[in-house]
């Protein structure tokens, strides 16, 4: 096949080889920084272009550079599955049209099909073709946007592909350097608000603009043979190094298993689908085998191959291969296989508006089995929890709007709050509170001042959600919760969702848990009425909304796809927290006085979970008190818990001493042998599992708690919990391993068999 550029035809390259035999290493560094710089600059000129708040405040968006052939050399900090997702539309845009129309020095191409590359098509991406003397193709240059708006129906009520606006396979905004006016106003004619998605298109092209030029700088710095040797550099050198760190982490197989929620259609409530990870590392390569994941829906909570991938790529980058240069040389040693017809590779026409939703899920999921790997291998400090932590606050009100301002404009349909995540615990310390997302690295919250000018809310405080981050010996960080009126506009809507009933997404590490105290969704007819209470200094508070005292809590039924918010609707919404690590019962009882003392944790809590007893007010630990607490909660476990064998241990031996330690690949943990057939025992009081080859659960103490059992609140509508902690304990010490959650109404086995770690009995 040719490929037209500009009046003459060149070869496709498909990995050629540089004429350089050796490129020098200092110039490589210098050469690789300036790129990095380059591409940040385009990224920072998008977002001073753009009026998006999702990109200029939010952050989603990148920018990236390309071989000739569409191969990544390297992406720039930003919403990290764009890059990944823009390879595949590089190499599909040299298939379909290398030929006719050909691409040419000047041109600018956009697209947006998730079903090629992307996630939804919302994901607007601008790809320019880097020429040298107008006929010679060097390179691609990309920028991304995630846009509020594409026409089509508004969120959530899509039930296909066709139904959520316009979907482009590539189509030339700027030609030969011209702008193409009638492309332009095609494209943002279609949406609701043209100058809001018109800038967008505008900044994308603006940032690839100083991307290519500046390329071109490097270039004529470094000359054209150093530059394409340079790049190919970058990909293999992420291949070699991601090999390496996989090569230095133990073999085994790692099992997940997470769960989200999303409307039956034809019942009108909640189903629960489940994501379904079985990750081998072999030697230098990892498989992800992706079958027990539910099948494709008929809303839009579904995710096309593409999003699929370039958020297993976004996962792997985050936790995994963090220190590999971001090209596509990092996912070479990466095999994955994703069921036909599954919620992570829908089939076309399906609606996937939600597949960013069900990604959050998909790289929490994926991020389980990374951390007990990476953890397995002593690399503690690259450790982390998850991020996406929600119970069933999922449900209620949704943060897609649609409708007009004060003012009369179009509102734009993405309030991202969400930036303001808690961020998983760590073997070292807690997470971080409201520290950003974890799929987008310069992720940021919007601004109140600015939201409040470009929706029409009033708020009245966005603050850290109490009791809302997973359990743990180290604590999740506290996820953000907001407070609204609707007002000045008489036109307002949100997309609107079931509650769940299920913790969505999440994991915690070693016994901690997954999430934190259920938190709700929120909407109250409290009418602008409630504003001259607020003057009168009665302020709202969530207890006294779930109450009632500020207006009648909305539930509508029949679970519609968007609802409308009258004026003077009042608004409670909550943003996940992070996972947590270890036993809440080691705690530092100083560490739940402080968070006690901030707000950030309940009396309730720290008496039920951590097992800390406060005194003089509540400014002091009772230590002798905290101390008799904890034993009787450690005496709770040993009594309402019995291992799933019948027995504690299937070792008719007790050589704990005896034995040294093969592998640390849990907290509490380790693999052990003295020459004979390695074990599992606690490192803690020595008590011992199993073989090494054998399901520890199977020994362990286990508990199942309801959700209802522990929640404090029960679902808003009535409807009950429809999933379970699964607590497992050291028959010894009585110490907690580990909390998964399961979902009984989709079957599957209750016990998973998490940690299955493949090494040599006298492997040291």
């Amino acid at each position: 096949m040719k490929l037209k550029s500009g009046n003459r035809s060149t070869k496709r390259a498909t990995g050629r080889k540089s004429k350089m035999k050796e490129i020098d290493p200092i110039r490589f560094e210098m050469f690789f920084h300036r790129l990095w710089a380059i591409g940040e600059e385009g990224r920072m000129t998008l977002q001073r272009v753009t009026a998006s708040p999702i990109v200029s405040q939010g952050g989603e968006c990148m920018s990236s550079f390309y071989d000739e052939a569409g191969h990544m050399v390297l992406a720039c900090s930003g919403h990290l599955r764009f890059a990944a997702a823009t390879s595949d539309a590089i190499k599909k845009l040299i298939e379909w049209f290398g030929e006719s129309p050909g691409f040419f020095d000047g041109d600018q191409i956009f697209f947006n099909d998730p079903y090629v590359a992307g996630s939804h098509t919302y994901d607007m991406m601008v790809i320019k073709p880097i020429f040298l003397r107008k006929n010679r193709l060097l390179a691609w240059t990309a920028t991304s946007t995630h846009t509020a708006d594409t026409g089509g129906v508004l969120r959530g009520g899509a039930y296909e592909v066709h139904h959520e606006g316009i979907r482009i396979i590539g189509l030339k905004i700027v030609e030969r350097g011209e702008f193409r006016e009638d492309v332009f106003r095609t494209l943002t004619e279609q949406c609701r608000d043209p100058q809001y998605v018109g800038l967008d298109l505008k900044a994308m092209i603006a940032g690839n603009n100083v991307c290519a030029r500046r390329y071109l700088g490097l270039v004529g710095k470094f000359g054209l043979d150093f530059v394409r040797g340079a790049g190919e550099k970058m990909i293999a050198d992420s291949e070699s190094k991601a090999r390496a760190k996989l090569r230095s982490l133990p073999n085994g197989t790692w099992v997940t298993r997470q769960y989200v929620t999303t409307l039956d259609r034809k019942t009108r409530k909640a189903v629960a689908q489940q994501l379904f990870c079985t990750m081998t590392k072999e030697d230098d390569e990892l498989r992800l085998d992706f079958t027990g994941t539910s099948p494709q829906t008929d809303t839009d909570h579904n995710s096309t191959l593409p999003s699929t991938v370039a958020h297993i790529a976004l996962a792997l980058t985050n936790t995994l291969f963090w220190d590999v240069p971001w090209s596509d040389g990092k996912m070479r040693p990466v095999k994955i296989g994703v069921p036909e017809g599954s919620i992570l590779n829908c089939r076309y026409p399906a609606a996937c508006g939600a597949a960013p939703r069900i990604g959050n899920v998909l790289v929490s999921t994926v991020c389980e089995g990374v951390a007990k790997m990476i953890y397995a291998s002593g690399r503690l400090e690259d450790v982390n929890c998850s991020t996406t932590g929600n119970l069933e606050f999922v449900g209620g009100p949704g943060y897609f709007y649609g409708g007009r301002t004060r003012e009369g404009i179009p509102v734009a349909q993405g309030l991202y709050d969400i930036h303001g995540a808690g961020m998983g615990a760590t073997p070292e310390r807690d997470g971080v509170n409201t520290g950003g997302h974890m799929n987008i690295p310069s992720a940021g919250i919007a601004d109140i001042e600015r939201i409040e000018m470009q929706y029409p809310f009033l708020y009245f405080t966005r603050g850290h959600n109490r009791d809302g981050s997973g359990f743990g010996q180290n604590r999740g960080g506290l996820g953000s919760y907001r407070m609204f009126l609707i007002y000045g506009s008489k036109d307002c809507s949100a997309d609107y969702k079931p509650y769940g009933g299920i913790a969505q997404g999440g994991f915690g590490l070693y016994g901690g848990y997954p999430t934190g105290i259920s938190a709700t969704r929120m909407m109250a007819f409290a009418g602008l009425d409630m504003l001259d209470r607020v003057r009168n200094g009665d302020y709202p508070e969530t207890d006294t909304i779930r109450a009632g005292a500020w207006g009648r809590l909305h539930h509508p039924e029949g679970v519609p796809e968007r609802i409308p918010l009258p004026e003077g609707s009042l608004l409670v919404d909550y943003v996940a927290g992070g996972g947590g690590f270890g036993d809440p019962l080691d705690r530092d009882p100083e560490a739940v006085l402080r968070d006690f003392g901030r707000g950030w944790v309940s009396r309730d809590t720290a008496l039920r979970i951590h097992g800390v007893v406060f005194e003089s007010g509540g400014k002091k630990v009772n230590l002798d008190a905290t101390a008799q607490k904890r034993e009787q909660i450690r005496e709770a476990r040993r009594r309402e818990a019995v291992p799933p064998s019948g027995k504690t241990s299937s070792l008719g031996r007790d050589e704990a001493k005896e034995m040294k330690t093969i592998l640390r690949f849990h907290a509490m943990l380790e693999i052990a042998g003295n020459g004979s057939e390695p074990v599992i025992r606690c490192r803690r009081c020595g008590h011992l599992f199993c073989g090494a080859t054998e399901n520890y659960k199977l020994y362990a103490l286990h508990r199942v708690v309801h959700l209802r059992d522990f929640m404090p609140y029960p679902l808003p509508t009535g409807e009950p919990y429809i999933g379970e902690y699964h607590e497992y304990f050291c028959p010894g010490c009585a110490t907690q391993l580990q909390v998964d959650l399961f979902c009984p109404p989709l079957g599957g086995e209750p016990i998973l068999w998490d940690i299955q770690i493949l090494r040599d009995a006298d492997e040291p």
